[in-house]
């Protein structure tokens, strides 16, 4: 009992201190000492629980409340009993704002961010569990309606306006769980509030949490088919992620680079030599790209399937063809008007098929016509054809506009 005991008396001393930061490490499920504490206790008293012995009693109504339910999710958590875990869990939620709502100190801002991170990894615990036993999930379903009344009582802030610096990393963790059970509709109205004059401004927020709500931001922009607005969060996330947190860096590239070839930008050479194991899958389709080489940029989306699919940018980067394309009939018209500069913006459609057909792609003209007309159409290239001639005219001054001006996104009715 001597470890459990030390915990405690750990846990009471930094709420007499009111020293949130180490009141926050002490919280986390991930604190060796109160797992260790627990593990020890357990292998002496297979069946021993937290609520015996008044081992809590120490502390003040209602954290002794809140921590006999902490130390039951460590003790669930311990036995491989998840479901159980996250009912602990919730069972000190409710104590836990409670101190929050009464305790005018921000200093409570940061264990909140322990309990949220806690009540999320133990229902994302919980729903695999059920998922194994053939029963229906739900925990992180009713972790999401729970982490609203943590969001409620944050922007609320009862006696301190400083404790509304809980609410991003708490829009941080729920928006996590919306992309988890793909319920991403959820995270408007957080996205408005966060924008909204009630919030706090943006820059006051730890860095980390800006850099977390941006990637998602731009993961939701890329969704929505805002690509350039996914582009500006993706980019801040990337500028402002810490140095030494690479796989943080490979996440926001998985997303931003994509999208990046979409705006007809490509990774520039300082970024391919810093990541270039991170840019590999992307490198082939980036050079299709510049090149115009369609049938790269087709055997390089093939090799890649699998993990473009995993990595939910595949439909992304299909959307790429169009531009490969243009490149391509970019490349034929600056060798006619080389040829011919009297006719110019005339390009004669066969010229385009044989480029094709040197990229390893014969098709029927019926089809060179329509893969012409959708560039027309969709802006990558100002003109229009004549079908009598098989000839596309294209603009004398600017026939290829810059990418950003493209079409990228589907008429919906």
């Amino acid at each position: 009992m001597n470890g459990i005991q030390q915990y405690v008396g750990s846990v009471a001393a930094s709420i007499r201190q009111e020293n949130g930061f180490k009141l926050r490490e002490l919280l986390s499920l991930h604190y060796e000492q109160s797992r260790r504490a627990v593990a020890t206790v357990l292998s002496q008293q297979p069946h021993w629980r937290a609520s015996s012995g008044g081992v809590c009693r120490g502390l003040v109504s209602p954290w002794d409340e809140f921590l006999e339910c902490h130390l039951s999710t460590l003790v669930c958590l311990e036995k491989g009993q998840y479901v159980e875990a996250y009912e602990s869990a919730i069972a000190g939620l409710q104590p836990f704002l409670k101190v929050f709502r009464e305790d005018q100190g921000s200093w409570l801002v940061h264990p909140m961010y322990s309990v949220v991170h806690n009540l999320r990894d133990v229902a994302e615990k919980g729903d695999d569990q059920l998922k194994v036993q053939g029963k229906k999930q739900g925990k992180l379903v009713d972790c999401g309606d729970q982490l609203r009344k943590c969001f409620s009582v944050s922007l609320q802030a009862p006696g301190n306006k400083d404790k509304k610096l809980a609410a991003l990393d708490i829009v941080n963790v729920s928006i996590k769980i919306y992309f988890k059970l793909n319920t991403l509709r959820l995270c408007k109205n957080l996205i408005r509030t966060v924008e909204s004059k009630q919030f706090p401004p943006f820059d006051v927020f730890p860095v980390s949490q800006r850099v977390t709500y941006r990637f998602y931001l731009g993961r939701l922009a890329v969704f929505d088919e805002k690509y350039e607005d996914a582009q500006e969060s993706l980019e801040y996330a990337l500028l402002h992620c810490h140095k030494n947190a690479k796989k943080n860096k490979a996440l926001i590239l998985k997303y931003l680079i994509p999208v990046g070839l979409l705006l007809g930008k490509l990774p520039s050479s300082q970024l391919s030599q810093h990541y270039s194991d991170i840019l590999a899958p992307y490198m082939p389709i980036a050079d299709s790209l510049k090149s115009g080489n369609i049938g790269m940029f087709y055997d390089s989306m093939k090799k890649q399937r699998n993990r473009l699919i995993r990595d939910g940018t595949y439909l992304l980067l299909e959307k790429l063809q169009a531009a490969v394309y243009r490149r391509l009939l970019r490349k034929v018209w600056l060798i006619h008007a080389q040829q011919d500069q009297a006719k110019a913006a005339q390009i004669p459609l066969v010229y385009f098929q044989k480029a094709l057909q040197v990229a390893g792609i014969d098709i029927e003209m019926d089809e060179i016509e329509c893969i012409a007309a959708n560039l027309i159409a969709r802006k990558y290239v100002k003109g229009y054809i004549s079908h009598k001639l098989k000839v596309m005219v294209v603009h004398k001054t600017s026939p290829f506009p810059p990418l950003t001006e493209a079409i990228l996104v589907d008429d919906t009715v």
